[in-house]
């Protein structure tokens, strides 16, 4: 199921599926490795969500984080 980051809850692991935002917005998240297929887990979802993609921490405001969608990453048993 998709859903968009502000949607997600804290220690989530997601799976980045679509950047749905501007083309300068999706520029800067590709640099910053917040890119389609792209994993990451849920620090902060309060007014702004911190996403840690790898070894960098994303502070998104709440109207961009509305326009990056994910799936949450099924766990291994």
């Amino acid at each position: 199921m998709i859903v968009p980051l502000t949607t997600t809850k804290i220690g989530e692991q997601v799976r980045v599926s679509c950047l749905n935002c501007t083309s300068e917005d999706t520029c800067r998240l590709q640099e910053l490795g917040c890119v389609e297929g792209a994993t990451g887990t849920v620090v902060s979802n309060q007014k702004n969500i911190i996403l840690q993609v790898g070894e960098c921490r994303l502070a998104i405001t709440h109207p961009l984080a509305m326009n990056i969608l994910v799936e949450p990453v099924s766990k291994k048993k």
